[in-house]
């Protein structure tokens, strides 16, 4: 079977005031790849690079086979020669068009605008409102309008930067269920080409949680860590990650194995825990990460002998927040610690702030990162 061509291949270096953005990654025909990190890592940066909007001092941009940046071979295509879509995070309406000729300004000379602008002001569910300017929209509806703009022009890849940042919370939920349909949508084949890539900007992880085909964590100007949904939520590598998803990450020190086992003793504070698959970890530093729904509590310590799991921390519980089908309970082992508990098994601990219990983690559910 023949190997698909990237859509998007990017491997570039932009200076930027305190530090050096380095960035490799490619995007699959189709693909949603969101890039996710604090403010100041780069994110966006790294759009206006694709954009053509900021130079990178080395490196590569090629996207549908088509190189546009080689600093090498000094080749540098414009922002209007580039088959980009960009929908900035205030979305960059002009005030003065309405939606419907807003839509329009992205393609002149087009000889199908008109048809094209119809198409996607009916598919974002927005042509009662294309005689209406900016001013007369909601943040939502400024945003579909900004997302038809891009989606009507022939591009090969579309940028979203931070496309809720705008939004209070309410509608942000809302949008967020409209955009993922419209990818599905915008990202199909067009113009007798593969289906065009998508690039999304975030800080918030449920964004890339829920329209991500794959989420590039981005920190400090690196990438640090590239992978599915699943292997980002399930082995988040960084502490910002583990905090973004909700993941315990614990800074430990790696020490002795245990004899005739793969278990490792790794120390954090006076604790000490055990890992399994990981006898081969030289001693020092180390992170432990594992997820919340890995963590079982109870009200007494397991005495079941040789099968008793190793790890039971005495912990108290500090705040106990609901989400939709479990709760989510906040502990203090000595370190932060977070749990995830259905609410018949909280019932029947009688839990509540103050409340001790013990946590228990398997030996087996904890990744270590040196």
């Amino acid at each position: 079977m023949a190997a698909v061509t990237p859509q998007l291949e990017l491997d570039i270096e932009v200076v930027l005031e305190t530090f050096a953005l380095e960035l490799a990654l490619t995007a699959a025909p189709g693909e949603t790849v969101v890039l996710v990190g604090p403010s100041g890592s780069g994110k966006s940066t790294c759009l206006r690079a694709l954009a053509g909007l900021a130079r990178p001092r080395s490196g590569q941009i090629r996207l549908a086979g088509q190189t546009v940046f080689d600093a090498h071979h000094r080749i540098d295509l414009p922002p209007w020669k580039r088959r980009v879509g960009m929908v900035f995070q205030d979305y960059a309406l002009f005030p003065h068009l309405t939606a419907e000729r807003n839509v329009l300004f992205g393609l002149r000379g087009v000889p199908d605008a008109q048809a094209r602008t119809q198409e996607w002001l009916e598919a974002l569910d927005l042509t009662d409102l294309a005689l209406r300017k900016p001013s007369q929209l909601s943040g939502g509806q400024q945003q579909r309008v900004a997302l038809a703009r891009a989606a009507a022009t022939d591009s090969d890849l579309l940028l979203l930067d931070e496309p809720f940042g705008a939004l209070d919370a309410a509608t942000r939920r809302s949008v967020r269920g409209e955009l993922r349909r419209f990818l599905q949508r915008a990202t199909g084949a067009h113009g007798g080409r593969p289906p065009r890539a998508t690039v999304l900007v975030s800080h918030d992880y449920l964004d890339a949680l829920t329209l991500g085909d794959r989420i590039a964590v981005l920190e400090a100007g690196r990438l640090t860590q590239v992978g599915t949904r699943d292997e980002v939520l399930r082995r988040p590598r960084t502490p910002f990650l583990a905090a973004l998803t909700a993941h315990n990450m614990v800074e430990g020190r790696a020490q002795s194995a245990v004899p005739g086992s793969d278990l490792r003793e790794i120390a954090v504070g006076p604790l000490l825990l055990h890992v399994a698959g990981a006898a081969d970890l030289p001693a020092g530093p180390v992170f432990l990460s594992f997820g919340p729904q890995e963590v079982t509590l109870l009200r007494t310590a397991s005495s079941g002998g040789d099968m008793s799991p190793r790890n039971q921390l005495p912990a108290t519980v500090r705040e106990i927040v609901p989400l939709p089908d479990r709760l989510r309970i906040y502990l203090d082992a000595g370190f932060p610690l977070i749990a995830d508990v259905v609410r018949s098994a909280a019932a029947d601990l009688r839990l509540e702030e103050g409340t001790r219990v013990i946590a228990v983690v398997k030996s087996t559910a904890i990744e270590v990162y040196c």
